[in-house]
């Protein structure tokens, strides 16, 4: 009897044993299962964190390769603005500040600018005109009483240029804001005019024209790159041409 109780229990002892090793065989199998993914899991977020890395790097590279520079003085002109729209008669015109020009160019060398204008002059009677074309480039004027959202603007190279409207880093484009309209009349030549409303890139009333003491900003755009910004003030006396610090 003990004999038999004896092989019964080292049979259930064996039995046991051989149930717990392959329970741990199954834990260690899971263990390096996981660790596996894990493993991999990190490898990836890492990979992927590098390749966010060096996207941000280059795109903060290709942000600062495209920013303007101004590459001169800032010059305002004064002007004799129509206030009626005739004109055949000077009487009610006033002076003011009627475009502002500054020259500018690629911050370093790298990605070209497109500075297509909308607006350019008429090759025959030199006034104001539209050009055909889309601007890319927005330039936004502000001062203490209004906003004029890309504002009327004209470009001519400063020196040498491949013949596009495409500044190169070795090229400089002079800028004009025009802050009224240029038109001209057959009997009476040039004259500056006010703008009709809102709709369109010009000061639209005397008591918006810009004049001594006055602060005002551009805001030059580019598609890409860091928008270039200018505040300046007007003197206090009007001169034809004058160069603002």
């Amino acid at each position: 009897m003990w004999s038999d109780l004896h092989r019964r229990m080292a049979s259930a002892a064996k039995a046991e044993k051989g149930i717990t090793g392959l329970e741990t065989a199954i834990i260690l199998i899971a263990f390096v299962v996981v660790a596996s993914v894990f493993a991999y899991t990190v490898l990836t977020a890492g990979v992927f964190s590098s390749q966010k890395a060096s996207e941000s790097v280059n795109a903060a590279i290709d942000e600062v390769r495209s920013s303007l520079k101004l590459s001169g003085n800032t010059i305002a002109y004064k002007g004799a603005v129509d206030l009626d729209g005739e004109a055949s008669t000077t009487a009610d015109r006033v002076d003011s500040v009627v475009r502002i020009a500054l020259t500018i160019g690629v911050a370093l060398q790298g990605v070209p600018l497109d500075v297509t204008p909308a607006y350019q002059i008429n090759e025959t009677n030199n006034n104001l005109e539209l050009s055909g074309d889309t601007n890319s480039l927005v330039i936004n004027y502000i001062d203490q009483k209004q906003v004029i959202s890309n504002v009327a603007w004209t470009v001519a190279f400063s020196g040498s240029n491949d013949g596009d409207f495409s500044l190169e880093p070795t090229e400089r484009a002079v800028l004009t804001m025009w802050l009224q309209d240029y038109k001209y009349d057959a009997i009476h030549g040039l004259y500056y005019a006010l703008g009709t409303d809102i709709t369109d890139p010009f000061l639209d009333t005397e008591a918006d024209l810009l004049g001594n003491f006055d602060l005002f900003s551009i805001e030059i755009s580019p598609v890409q790159g860091t928008p270039l910004f200018i505040e300046k003030v007007v003197p206090q006396s009007l001169n034809d041409i004058m160069n603002l610090r």
